[in-house]
């Protein structure tokens, strides 16, 4: 008989090493899973005996033996591995979900034997796990280059960060005479705090490094530093700090810095955002994806570019007083979103085998409020449109893949808020922008589409209705050019964009993506607007970029070039659209639609063949 709810146990053994990083990643996680998903599924916590863990939390003690015969299968229905290199891997047909945080060895001094070792004890790892998650997209891109995924799910997820406040608190154990700047973490050379001395000469700051000191050769490394440019009395190695003591340090600093040079993800730089301080990071690993626009960068680490950075960005902080902005960046890094996208995975892996008992309806007090969300791309002859059409809308999220144009600088001047972020895939890209939301209720609308006024009432009027649907589909009118397109396979065409999040994801599809709900789907009257393309060049590069983009997925699935299937494909691809779809009732405009879907059909095929040819498969 199934189980009601699913029963996932996620280890934390980690935790037995306290003031880490991993400490505070299973603590945190532990904690939002719990909290706002039990009623989804039932919670396990494996963790190492004797350690700290929160006594409301239902847990159980690693045993001597797990390292050697983990075989948990006819308990849970998912093992989670929270660190790349556990050493409790399940046996069995339990469902493995394994996290990477970095590849950070492989940048080191250590043998390349030993790098070697530690890649195949991940690689063994990554054979048996159903998904892999991964911190920031910089260790996705990392993972993908040096392991075989086997096309198995790579799933960025990132970290939140919890601030502890304690405005009370004020007795450190070091109290700076003055200005001061702060640092934390565990103080080993890929932190690169030795660089940090260097930034005091004429300034009158002192400089405070807290953290323990694993690594007492690195520690003089930084004193001798200091005494290079004259200023050990203001170089501060406080070691751990507590709670409070880094709460009074990173409140009162003039600026928090985190040079480091290997980070898989970097929480130290978004507690300080929370707290609204303005934030000087390296351009290395993942921390220009944790920092955004709202961070300042040192390019390098030569003495005379990093005082110039330091003082041309407290300037800017000051002279245009940055602190709002970046607290809004920072808070889209939360445990609750960072629960609820593991949850989802969870969901994922399990795939509907299991009798999943999730809400079906939204509570009628639900907040009501919603965030359009426009995916944006060099769509500066759009996105005034667009935006205009959702202005009804509570907030406005453009999140937009590093245009190069003035999609962004438009944006912004209509009030939206704007995220960049590299593009991936069209999955990843929404899904992300879903998370960043601040509203439960989410209306996604590309560059192209407009909402008339019949649909934008429609809408505000099943937001402040008691209707339990989650979801609702949405028919679309489209366009090319001027012309209207009436037949050849779009006179049905519909999709979901108006949904809540707790209940509604994208599919994962790399293109042609889709809305996957767990919840009650509904449909609504009246359609939008898609302005699909000005031109049929426009139309053509479009469908080569989705060409080449189903072609990858085809690729890391596995999937083979037969020469014969692009062949029937092709023409298969035509006859649907020309005559199943009835494309000859469009005309000429028929016709050509029809012929450019073949086209991009052969080219999928011919991509797939390339890399296959390329990657010697």
């Amino acid at each position: 008989m199934l189980k009601k709810k699913p029963h996932v146990i996620v280890e934390v053994e980690r935790m037995k090493h306290p003031y880490t990083g991993l400490y505070y990643f299973c603590l945190q996680l532990s904690r939002a899973l719990y909290d706002f998903h039990r009623h989804e599924m039932d919670f396990t916590f494996f963790k190492y005996p004797g350690v700290y863990f929160p006594g409301d939390l239902p847990a159980v003690n690693r045993k001597q033996w797990d390292k050697i015969f983990l075989y948990k299968d006819w308990r849970y229905d998912i093992w989670h591995g929270t660190w790349q290199l556990t050493k409790y891997v399940p046996k069995g047909k339990i469902k493995f979900i394994y996290t990477i945080h970095d590849l950070n060895f492989l940048y080191t001094d250590k043998p390349e034997l030993k790098k070697k070792r530690l890649l195949q004890q991940i690689q063994e790892r990554i054979d048996r796990a159903d998904m892999i998650t991964v911190i920031s997209d910089y260790v996705r891109r990392d993972v993908e280059q040096h392991l075989d995924t086997h096309g198995k799910p790579v799933r960025v997820i990132y970290n939140g960060v919890e601030v502890k406040r304690f405005p009370e608190f004020d007795a450190p154990r070091y109290r700076p005479e003055r200005p001061f700047l702060f640092t934390v973490g565990t103080v080993l050379y890929k932190k690169h705090f030795h660089v940090l001395p260097r930034l005091l000469p004429g300034t009158d700051f002192e400089l405070i490094i807290a953290g323990i000191h694993p690594d007492k050769e690195y520690l003089e490394q930084i004193r001798a530093e200091a005494r290079k440019f004259g200023v050990e009395n203001r170089v501060i190695l406080t070691g751990p700090v507590s709670d409070e003591e880094k709460y009074w340090y990173m409140s009162r600093a003039e600026a928090f810095l985190f040079p480091s040079i290997s980070e898989g993800f970097g929480m130290p730089p978004v507690e300080a955002m929370r707290l609204g301080k303005p934030v000087f990071l390296s351009t290395h690993t993942s921390l220009p994806e944790v920092g955004g626009h709202v961070a300042y960068y040192f390019q390098n680490f030569e003495p005379e570019h990093m005082r110039k950075v330091l003082l041309h960005g407290l300037e800017d902080y000051q002279k245009n007083n940055r602190k709002e902005e970046i607290i809004r960046w920072s808070n889209q890094f939360t445990w609750k979103n960072a629960a609820r996208n593991y949850v989802a995975a969870y969901f994922d892996v399990l795939n509907g085998k299991l009798n999943i008992t999730a809400p079906k309806a939204i509570p009628a007090k639900t907040d009501r409020r919603i965030t359009a969300i426009i995916p944006t791309k060099n769509e500066e002859k759009n996105i005034a449109d667009a935006i205009k059409s959702v202005q009804w809308a509570d907030e406005i999220l453009v999140v937009d893949s590093i245009s190069d144009d003035r999609t962004v600088e438009i944006a912004r001047k209509m009030g939206a808020r704007v995220i960049q972020r590299q593009f991936d895939d069209f999955s990843s890209q929404k899904n992300f922008a879903i998370e960043q939301a601040k509203h439960d209720w989410i209306f996604v609308l590309d560059a192209d589409e407009r909402v008339p006024e019949e649909l934008r009432d429609e809408i505000l009027q099943i937001l402040h209705s008691t209707d339990k649907h989650t979801a609702y589909w949405i028919k679309r009118i489209n366009f090319v050019g001027k012309h209207r397109i009436r037949f050849s396979g779009w006179q049905n065409d519909k999709c979901i964009r108006l949904f809540h999040r707790d209940f509604a994801r994208y599919n994962g599809h790399y293109v042609h993506e889709e809305i996957k709900n767990n919840g009650k789907t509904g449909f609504l009257k009246k359609p939008m607007f898609h302005y699909t393309y000005k031109s049929f060049e426009q139309f053509e590069n479009k469908l080569d970029f989705y060409a080449r983009l189903r072609a990858r997925e085809w690729f890391e699935q596995g999937r083979k070039y037969r020469a014969w299937r692009q062949f029937i494909k092709s023409v298969y691809r035509f006859f649907k659209h020309y005559i199943l779809h009835l494309g000859f009732l469009d005309g000429r405009l028929g016709w050509r639609l029809a012929r450019h879907y073949s086209k991009a059909t052969w080219k999928r095929y011919g991509y797939l063949k390339a890399m296959e040819k390329k990657h010697g498969r």
